[in-house]
């Protein structure tokens, strides 16, 4: 009777031993924070904790931005932080649980983002394939990437050519200006560019008036 009952007290710590075990490695790496833009056209950042831990038991919560604590943030669930427009930082999370004997730990990477995105630099000029081809250019700042670019010339009887250049922040579009003088070669094209926060910034010209 004795080595049974033995065998039974090994049997259940076993057990629980697995339980502890496995409900810490489960939380050892989940607890990456939640960081994005704070979409108030500043390069602040917001980051929280993850959604996981939303009905958890914390006990404690402490934030460090490139390995140096935030004290003025503990115990806080989402916070915001300042930075450098096209910085590059690294969100550090600790979550101590009361029903875990591991704490969470975690970090997440992010660029501060730029201001909106505008349109800092706009030109129409001749092409060296001939005076009636005329090729625009815009080039762009600011703005959350990824930033698109697109030139809308409706009424235009041939559309442009378009290239861009999303790391240069350039686009260009070339047009045919053949027949000038012509009714139809005084249609208005509109570059636009969006980035991924959904700001605009736009210009237009009669291209083939240049």
């Amino acid at each position: 009777m004795r080595r049974r009952w033995g065998a039974v007290f090994v049997l259940l710590a076993a057990v629980l031993g697995g339980l502890l075990t496995g409900a810490g490695a489960a939380h050892a790496n989940a607890g990456d924070p939640v960081c994005r833009p704070a979409l108030t056209n500043t390069p602040d950042i917001v980051c929280a904790i993850p959604a996981e831990f939303d009905n958890r038991p914390i006990e404690s919560i402490e934030w460090t931005k490139d390995n140096a604590p935030l004290p003025q943030f503990d115990g806080i669930r989402q916070i915001l932080v300042s930075c450098t427009p096209g910085r590059q930082l690294v969100i550090g999370l600790t979550i101590n649980l009361a029903d875990d004997l591991i704490p969470s730990v975690g970090n997440t990477p992010i660029t501060c983002p730029s201001r909106t995105a505008s349109i800092t630099s706009f030109t129409c000029g001749p092409q060296p394939r001939g005076v009636n081809y005329v090729l625009c250019e815009a080039v762009w700042a600011g703005g959350v990437d990824p930033v698109t670019a697109e030139w809308f010339s409706p009424r235009a009887r041939r559309q442009p050519v378009v290239n861009t250049d999303a790391a240069a922040r350039r686009t260009t579009a070339a047009f045919d200006c053949n027949n000038p003088g012509g009714p139809e070669l005084t249609f208005t094209t509109l570059v636009t560019v969006t980035d991924a926060l959904g700001s605009r910034a736009s210009v237009s010209t009669i291209p083939c008036g240049w």
